[in-house]
């Protein structure tokens, strides 16, 4: 089951954030050839999505999820849902790692 985690995002901002992908026994899992995809969404059911670029590092299960400035301040201010996965090398295998609301504050400022 995926772990709940919730962010706020600042509009006009670069946004980013990074997990750790781990096995059943604690460890970091080897994310080689595997891919990860994340998309936030005003709804669950909304067919329009804002995709966050993903980096992942080789054998260490760190995965490095952004969004940005540009991205972030054409996002509309409010409430999104998220999740990330993460799929397998061979593409067999699918899992959602992390999900949460993102949170987009406004920006003020505008030069």
């Amino acid at each position: 089951m995926a772990v709940s985690i919730n962010h706020d995002m600042d509009q006009g901002s670069n946004f980013s954030f990074s997990i750790v992908a781990k096995g059943s026994d604690g460890l970091p899992l080897s994310l080689t050839g595997s891919t990860a995809s994340c998309q936030m969404r005003k709804y669950y059911t909304s067919g329009t999505a804002i995709t966050l670029a993903t980096a992942l590092t080789g054998g260490t299960g760190y995965i490095l999820v952004s969004l940005g400035a540009t991205g972030t301040s054409q996002t509309k201010p409010g409430v999104y849902f998220y999740d990330v996965e993460l799929q397998s090398s061979n593409g067999s295998v699918v899992q959602r790692l992390v999900q949460g609301m993102i949170t987009v504050y406004p920006e003020v400022t505008r030069v």
